[in-house]
């Protein structure tokens, strides 16, 4: 008994030995937060008045407030507000339901083809099949198919993420538990675009020593092809999507035959009850699909190439962004009449491939990338917007930080600023700090990188609970002040 006294006693010796150094070495200045700057391009007086708030944590039990205000010829004002806890403190995340995300689905496995009943089969299941017979035990075999020979249409697989509704279906998802074929047959039956005639598709399996499906796979192969993918906005009844109508060759493909023809499409639901527990969502009444709602809300010319879809923070107004012949477009659409209300160019580029680069959108004002140029857009009170402000064509991408929440950027009087979390440039690890880029109409004014004291050697492990850590549910905020 002694002995177990005493071994107890050495490892509460030690523990507390361990918090002691933790204490000392890591978090000795645990009250402030300090920052080192280094600035990569560009004058720090360019942020004079901004405003960064920092929000970080170690082990869910340390955290540490810090908000930063870059001042012209004097060093940064920083403040920080400390809370140590007992007990781990949970994160918990916003609600956000991702809505419904189509795609092309061409590249499922096909290992489990033979859990469909044999006449049953249809599509790319067939062409297994056949691969399937020839195959021999032990071996792997393979062959290159014209798709539009075992599928007329595109098959689509996805998901349909919603408040009390969860479904997911694809070419194999007759053997998942809670699988409901009316959904996948009515966006298939919707969506009715022709395979491409000539669009190659190389299967691939492999038999185990007693016949069974040991592996499987596709690869698509060089040449035209096409991949359906949606994108869109959930409201709390309707969802709103589109999808890019072009090949990998940028040609149109055939939207004829979709009921309406090429645009913005909307679905109805009625929201389900859920509760959260933490990050954990419990499904308390589940929601419906109102599947024979959709339909064609909005046309497009299907010479423009679709781009992107959004919403104002008004709540009321649809964004769509569109492009034709190099020219970028923004439209704003009524979502109480779906009509337009304006149609805007937001450049030209001599790049018909130029990325669209979306900020995340801030209450009061837009922000795009197109090529080496942001553009700022205020909206006026009729429900159009304006360019306020627009670069030279000479920023970089590098610039733009990995992640960012509309709370990491800012405008005013001509300024643009944007924060993000900062990474080691060689090593690609996170840091306990933040990036912080100022440009204007000439371009790029600012590009630097502030590390905060709670840096140490422990923020390169790969455990977060054992790294310090900028909150997920928590992110960077800036503010011209």
């Amino acid at each position: 008994m002694r002995k177990a006294f005493g071994l107890m006693a050495v490892l509460l010796f030690l523990g507390g030995a361990a918090m002691g150094w933790c204490v000392k070495t890591v978090y000795a200045s645990h009250d402030q937060v300090q920052f080192t700057e280094n600035v990569l391009a560009g004058d720090s007086a360019a942020a004079d008045g901004l405003s960064i708030q920092m929000h970080a944590t170690y082990g869910g039990q340390l955290f540490w407030d810090s908000t930063m205000l870059l001042q012209r010829d004097e060093p940064p004002i920083t403040q920080t507000a400390y809370h140590f806890f007992n007990t781990e403190q949970e994160e918990e995340s916003e609600e956000s339901y991702r809505g419904i995300e189509l795609y092309s689905d061409l590249g499922s496995s096909g290992s489990n083809f033979l859990d469909i009943p044999k006449n049953k089969r249809t599509g790319l299941d067939l062409a297994y099949q056949e691969l399937y017979d020839s195959a021999k035990p032990g071996q792997e075999a393979q062959k290159t198919i014209n798709v539009a020979d075992y599928c007329k249409y595109y098959p689509l697989a996805g998901f349909i993420s919603l408040k009390g509704i969860q479904q997911d279906f694809g070419i194999w998802s007759t053997t998942v538990p809670g699988y409901d074929a009316s959904i996948q047959n009515k966006l298939e039956e919707f969506f009715r675009i022709p395979v491409l005639p000539n669009e190659k598709l190389t299967i691939s399996l492999e038999k185990d020593s007693a016949g069974m499906v040991y592996s499987s796979g596709t690869n698509s192969n060089e040449g035209e092809q096409f991949n359906f993918y949606t994108q869109g906005i959930v409201t709390p009844e309707t969802i709103y999507f589109s999808f890019n109508n072009r090949t990998n060759q940028n040609h149109i493909v055939d939207t004829s035959l979709i009921p309406g023809g090429y645009g913005i499409y909307a679905m109805n639901y009625t929201a389900g009850k859920v509760q959260h527990q933490g990050n954990a969502i419990q499904t308390l009444e589940n929601g419906r699909l109102h599947l024979d709602s959709l339909q064609l809300v909005y046309p497009i010319d299907p010479k423009e190439e679709f781009l992107d879809l959004c919403q104002w923070s008004d709540g009321k107004t649809l964004l769509l962004y569109t492009r034709e012949n190099n020219v970028y477009y923004l439209t704003v659409i009524s979502m109480d009449t779906m009509q337009q209300i304006q149609r805007l160019v937001l450049q030209a580029t001599q790049n018909g491939s130029g990325l669209l680069y979306l900020l995340p959108e801030s209450k009061n004002f837009i922000v795009t990338i197109i090529d080496k140029t942001a553009t700022v857009l205020l909206p006026d009170k009729d429900g159009k917007f304006h360019i306020d402000m627009q670069t030279t064509n000479t920023l970089d991408y590098q610039y733009l930080p990995r992640n960012i929440d509309s709370s990491a950027i800012d405008y005013q009087d001509g300024k643009l600023a944007l924060a993000g979390e900062s990474y080691d440039r060689y090593s690609g690890m996170m840091q306990t700090g933040f990036d912080v880029v100022v440009c204007d109409r000439n371009g790029l004014q600012l590009w630097a990188q502030y590390q905060s004291s709670l840096q140490n050697d422990l923020t390169g492990a790969y455990n977060t609970s054992e790294i310090v850590r900028l909150l997920y549910n928590h992110p960077i905020r800036v503010t011209w002040q």
